[in-house]
């Protein structure tokens, strides 16, 4: 990332995906209030990575120096520094609520009283193969006053706060530092994929209205709930669409390539939508003799199973989140896998609930590669750190080079609520 003295100019962020199909880098920066300049892509596979974790940290650094190398080529500059995102099967989120007493005389909620109150609820003990990658505010409330965004100023005596946190196991976070430092990168912060993802394709008003994302992506599928605006849950499920693809494999007798080709190609999850006598040419394992074309209804019919155990861990996990009926704004399928054609009827029919589809949104630039699901984490990532550098850029045309206190304790509320 390089950050320019022009404060007129948005700093470049240069985001990481370190997804289980592909190693993705999206370089970009902030357009304006609403919008990304997309100026730089590159993606190679990554094959060290599994169920969102790194398995082989070698070939894991050399997808990142490929990925990054085009990229660079792309946007015409270097790059040293990214922002990398955060799944796997050790991610953890649980709330926690922290209370205190407003000690001022004048019962005032001050700035000092939201950091105690934050650290209060933030007291939990973490187990020690665990790390805290994030502490988010959901909401505060000053007596019987709930659902605030923001107390400072009000009268009360007694203020809460609701954290959702979210925590990581060192192996992992440990294996994506030194894949980043092998590759010659320093990193700059750590974001959840799931958080990253709904910063691509959410709107406030949808956080607002109580809606959750699913990032399906090839080894983990993400969930992110929102309520009234704040995170209320998120979770990982360590199955994606590899396992679609493997079951293809099976059940067609043929290679993982071939399989992820008819996949993408020909795959859907629902017996209507397309021509049920329809045949689909499979291609052949090397050395082996042609194959007779098969119904696409029988590729349909090794598929549907999958997605829907798929759907039905979300459908757990949801209900698991105690906000499953609380989801006026239903549910926001992303990522790879939620390109299957199809897929939004049957999670409509599995979750109980409206779905729909979205891919990144407010982009300018180079978008052809970006605007897709593929891409909502990477893109996610460079909105939400875009976001925190307005902050800061803004204190600092403010004359805030030096803040108080006070003021950080002020911008880091703007940052996390």
């Amino acid at each position: 990332m390089q950050f320019t003295t022009n404060m007129e100019e948005a700093p470049i962020v240069t985001a990481l995906d370190l997804g289980s199909s592909l190693v993705k880098v999206v370089i970009g920066r902030l357009a304006n209030e609403f919008e990304i300049e997309i100026i730089g892509t590159g993606s190679f596979p990554s094959t060290g990575i599994k169920n969102g974790a790194i398995v082989n940290l070698e070939t894991t650094t050399k997808a990142i120096i490929e990925a990054f190398g085009d990229a660079e080529l792309m946007a015409g500059q270097e790059v040293n520094a990214v922002v990398v995102n955060i799944s796997g099967r050790s991610v953890r989120g649980f709330n926690e609520r922290g209370i205190i007493a407003v000690t001022n005389r004048e019962r005032i909620v001050s700035e000092t009283d939201v950091m105690r109150v934050v650290e209060a609820a933030q007291s939990v003990h973490v187990p020690n193969e665990q790390q805290v990658i994030h502490v988010l505010t959901k909401e505060f409330k000053v007596d019987d006053q709930s659902n605030l965004k923001d107390p400072i100023g009000m009268n009360g005596v007694r203020l809460e706060a609701e954290v959702h946190i979210v925590t990581c196991g060192n192996t992992a976070l440990n294996n994506i530092d030194r894949c980043v430092e092998q590759a010659g990168l320093t990193q700059l912060d750590r974001v959840l994929s799931s958080l990253a993802s709904s910063e691509a394709i959410l709107t406030s008003e949808e956080k607002d209205l109580g809606t959750a994302v699913i990032d399906i992506g090839a080894g983990v599928s993400d969930i992110i709930v929102y309520i009234d605006g704040g995170i209320a849950f998120s979770s990982v499920i360590p199955y994606g669409g590899f396992d679609i693809t493997r079951d293809i494999s099976i059940g067609l007798q043929t290679s993982i390539e071939t399989a992820e080709l008819v996949k993408k190609r020909y795959g859907h999850t629902q017996g209507t939508g397309f021509d049920p006598t329809e045949k689909i040419e499979i291609p052949a394992i090397p050395g082996r003799p042609a194959r007779q074309p098969i119904p696409r209804q029988e590729l349909v019919e090794i598929m549907e199973p999958r997605v829907r155990e798929i759907l039905d861990f979300v459908s757990q996990e949801l209900s698991r989140s105690g906000y499953k009926s609380s989801l006026a704004g239903g549910v926001i399928l992303t990522g790879g896998t939620s390109l299957i054609p199809g897929i939004d009827q049957l999670a409509e029919e599995v979750l109980g609930l409206s779905v729909g589809r979205a891919k990144p949104a407010g982009l300018t630039g180079l978008t052809d590669k970006v605007s897709s699901p593929e891409y909502a984490t990477a893109v996610g990532l460079i909105k939400y750190v875009s976001k925190l550098q307005n902050l800061e850029q803004r204190n600092v045309r403010l004359g805030a080079e030096q803040e108080s206190w006070v003021k950080k304790v002020r911008r880091w509320m703007e940052e996390h609520l």
